[in-house]
């Protein structure tokens, strides 16, 4: 085990039979949550032909701030034959909270990433604020510097609720999911998650290949934490069993 304010990193558990020499890693928060003036950072490194699924126990809170912001700084490298699975529960944004994040993610040509990022806005004392900003940036590319994708956007907590309609927003969760490799083509990717999403209540879902036919990814609203949930541990389930040829099993939490 390993501890480093605010993180606590659980000792490997191996607990998937189907890829019995998977280490599965619970990132856990000692702190409560991501404050004001936080900066926090992630390096992951996923050796030669290794393979982990990185977690977290939990969703994390982002507090509320009434000045300044808070900001993770994620970086993930994928060495060749490598299998990395970096899939944390949603960050929650409480009202007046401001929060920048930024993935970046280098991925060898032989290698395979399943990534999610997503957020949820919560207001648990039924103030009717919302998040202040949030800030988030995805970058994607190869060992020598080649950048196969980019994603950046930024939402205040108001157009979140609102959009450009004036429309209150009946969906709480917005998130990606990204499927980098090599193994199937973008378009066979793509095609089976779109068999699964499109069963899906409760949720609006966009599924494309990324440029540089990298991969795939999947952008989505979802009315609530459970249908975030669920969606996402479909499209792993689901994605795992396309590129591995092994099926798995949700992780306990």
């Amino acid at each position: 085990q390993y501890s480093s304010y605010p993180f606590h990193i659980c000792r490997a558990h191996y607990m998937d039979r189907s890829q019995p020499d998977m280490a599965t890693l619970y990132l856990q928060s000692c702190s409560g949550g991501i404050f004001r003036g936080d900066r926090h950072s992630i390096n992951l490194l996923v050796k030669e032909n290794a393979c982990a699924h990185v977690t977290t126990q939990a969703s994390t809170i982002i507090h509320r701030m009434e000045e300044d912001y808070a900001e993770q700084v994620t970086t993930i490298e994928i060495e060749q034959g490598a299998l990395a699975e970096y899939l944390p529960d949603c960050t929650i944004l409480f009202p007046e909270a401001r929060f920048r994040s930024s993935i970046t993610a280098t991925c060898h040509p032989n290698s395979d990433l399943l990534l999610c990022d997503s957020f949820l806005a919560h207001d648990p004392d039924g103030s009717g604020k919302a998040f202040s900003r949030y800030d988030n940036e995805l970058i994607l590319k190869r060992p020598d510097g080649t950048v196969l994708a980019i994603d950046r956007y930024t939402v205040t907590g108001d157009d979140f609720k609102k959009g450009e309609t004036g429309e209150i927003n009946p969906f709480s969760v917005h998130g990606t999911f990204v499927v980098v490799s090599q193994k199937c083509s973008s378009a066979q990717i793509s095609n089976r998650l779109r068999e699964i999403t499109d069963t899906i209540s409760n949720a609006y879902i966009g599924v494309s290949a990324l440029p540089n036919q990298a991969g795939c990814w999947v952008r989505f609203l979802a009315k609530d934490g459970v249908v975030a949930r669920q969606l996402m541990e479909d499209i792993w389930l689901e994605t795992r069993l396309l590129l591995t040829g092994k099926g798995t099993v949700p992780r306990r939490k």
